[in-house]
């Protein structure tokens, strides 16, 4: 057998000393040594190409979190886990307000809310705004040299400063037109909604008003997971201080709240409706919602879908089921939570006015 190796300037010479069966033979182990090289370079590409299970590659590539979420890097749990920390994905127990607001104007709404909190919670419940914690301490202690100031600039910026929760905390739902201001005690939704709303309401001059792009304000009291059990759960809880709720059992107990009510304990008898709001959500439809909700509630308080004393509130969004309950007649006073439609009231307001004038003024020259 001739080697697969040779030099190509020797190959003529070769050529010129061999008999013709022996060139044959040469020139066939020639050919060999070229195409098999070749072919293995053609078939390491197509494989490349190909990829897939059977490949040496994988078929598509894999996203930032991983296969399907299944597996992720250290560097990704600790993102994920100071979002939770930081309150910055919805959980089980949350309370807060779903704020609808203009479209495209995701970023200067949540500003603008949340400042509107910082003020609002520092009025309502003595919370002070972020921006003036720890302000002015350090202003009036001037180091004594330059070394040791640029020691205490040194110490600052190395030192991390530790992570507090937020009494506000706005939450992407990645959905437009809508997202989610958590809130912290002592902050309260509903308190926190009607004052805003009444202000809107009060507010005659148009340079003096305090949001632009903000529409309706829902307040959720308590939150849990979307199931039938977790429903249940958070709709007994908001629900029981302002109805008379069945048992667990379905068992009907108008004669127990009918003595409580004689003895001065338990809630009144009210009319009520329930208004619902379902978000990326496809398990439960809108008619099981409001049956599994209206089966909890006492016989003694009855339906009433125009004029109720009481709206319960159920606000669903993916795997989660939000519920409060506030006054009917306030509700639709305040437009229903909608701070563009009672800047809407104003001009109304102010067009009766002129007119009224108008009639007064032939009176007083008579």
């Amino acid at each position: 057998m001739y080697p697969r190796t040779f030099h190509l300037t020797n190959t003529k010479a070769c050529f010129n000393i061999l008999t013709p069966t022996q060139l044959n033979q040469f020139q066939g182990q020639l050919l060999y040594c070229y195409l098999i090289p070749l072919h293995n370079i053609m078939s390491d590409g197509a494989n490349k190409r190909k990829g897939g299970p059977g490949g040496s590659g994988p078929a598509n590539k894999k996203s930032k979190g991983g296969s399907a979420g299944k597996w992720q890097t250290p560097h990704q749990k600790a993102k994920q886990t100071e979002k939770v920390e930081l309150g910055r994905t919805l959980e089980i127990n949350d309370a807060g307000i779903w704020v609808t607001y203009a479209r495209g104007m995701k970023g200067k709404a949540v500003r603008e809310f949340r400042a509107l909190c910082d003020e609002y919670g520092e009025s309502l419940f003595g919370i002070k705004p972020p921006a003036e914690d720890g302000e002015g301490e350090e202003e009036d202690e001037e180091p004594e040299d330059i070394e040791a100031s640029i020691q205490q600039e040194l110490a600052g910026m190395s030192a991390k400063k530790p992570k507090t929760k937020q009494f506000f905390t706005p939450i992407s739902t990645n959905l437009d037109c809508v997202f989610f201001m958590k809130l912290q005690k002592p902050a309260e939704p509903l308190e926190m909604v009607k004052r805003i709303c009444q202000d809107a309401k009060d507010c005659p001059d148009p340079r003096q008003r305090k949001v632009k792009y903000i529409n309706r304000l829902t307040p959720v009291f308590d939150t849990d997971r979307a199931t039938d059990k977790g429903i249940e759960r958070v709709a007994r809880t908001v629900m029981a201080p302002f109805f008379e709720l069945k048992s667990e059992s379905g068992e009907d107990t108008t004669e127990k709240a009918a003595a409580s009510q004689v003895d001065g304990e338990g809630p009144a008898s009210c009319t009520y409706a329930i208004r619902h709001t379902i978000r990326n959500h496809t398990a439960f439809k809108s008619s099981v919602v409001i049956k599994m909700i209206a089966d909890m509630v006492s016989p003694k308080h009855k339906v009433n879908l125009t004029s109720p004393d009481k709206v319960v509130l159920v606000e669903i969004f993916q795997t989660f089921c939000g519920v409060s309950v506030v006054d009917g007649k306030q509700w639709e006073d305040l437009r229903r939570y909608n701070i563009n439609e009672l800047y809407k009231l104003i001009p109304q307001k102010e067009e009766e006015e002129p007119a009224g004038a108008k009639e007064a003024a032939p009176a007083q020259s008579t």
